[in-house]
């Protein structure tokens, strides 16, 4: 096992050629049975993967495909499955998206194993594995840093309430980033793609310019003024350790995102 993944994980870019894998067979404790702990080191990254030769529990399954979008045919593969794996960062990374990356990169390797669907249930959001392998000349850390965060890093979300008009948009997930899940009251699910773009651009420019927005800033986003504000106390469909609702705003002369 040690030294196909090594073997894998060599191919899939040149920051990998001194990757370090550990593997280990025993009982994984938590009621999990006897499976392999793999300890994979490169750089200032180590990431634990535990391989596990169980299904995932089909409430933590349906907790995030539920709100996929995959193809159906994708789904019932992946709910069929017999085994799956847990990743954990372990490195000396301190920028969560730096981390995000690793565990991604690791994980991309094992589809050369077998796996078919990356989960991160704490956001979720899933991505299948295999159309992420790099491509003859394509620079894997380059993709997956063109990734739009709500891909995989953060997720997003669509409400639907009686006696709401529009559809309540939201990202989950993104304080595991050190940044404020968004929300939004869209008119209909034709503006799906704009939101999810315009969410991106907010935490970008979160990221690049350190920016944290809170409650009464306001932002220029698609020709518009928006307004932050906290959720009202009967939105708790909005929870979350931190959480910024969008609303229009008509306010001249406003932060303009790049």
């Amino acid at each position: 096992m040690a030294a196909e993944l090594i073997h894998v994980l060599r191919e899939l870019h040149p920051s990998l050629a001194q990757v370090e894998v550990e593997c280990r067979t025993g009982d994984l404790g938590h009621g999990m049975g006897v499976g392999q702990t793999v300890r994979v080191q490169w750089e200032r990254h180590t990431v634990l993967v535990a391989m596990i030769q169980t299904p995932l529990t089909a409430q933590t399954l349906e907790w995030t495909l539920s709100v996929s979008l995959h193809e159906e045919e994708l789904l019932t593969q992946v709910r069929a499955h017999a085994a799956h794996a847990t990743l954990a960062y372990r490195g000396q990374e301190t920028d969560p998206l730096e981390q995000y990356l690793a565990l991604t990169t690791i994980a991309i390797g094992l589809t050369r194993l077998g796996a078919i669907l990356m989960m991160n249930i704490g956001a979720r959001t899933s991505c299948p594995a295999q159309p992420l392998l790099p491509r003859p000349g394509e620079d894997l850390m380059q993709v997956l840093r063109t990734l739009p965060v709500t891909v995989l890093f953060v997720g997003f979300i669509k409400m639907e309430f009686q006696n709401t008009e529009g559809v309540w948009m939201r990202t989950c997930g993104a304080p595991l980033m050190d940044l404020p899940d968004l929300a939004m009251l869209a008119r209909s699910h034709d503006e799906s793609r704009t939101v999810f773009y315009m969410f991106n651009d907010i935490f970008m420019a979160m990221r690049s310019a350190k920016i944290r927005f809170k409650e009464g800033d306001m932002v220029q986003l698609e020709e518009l003024n928006w307004r932050f504000r906290k959720p009202r106390p009967h939105e708790k469909f909005l929870e979350s350790p931190r959480m910024i609702v969008l609303e229009p705003d008509t306010a001249p002369d406003r932060l303009r995102l790049p």
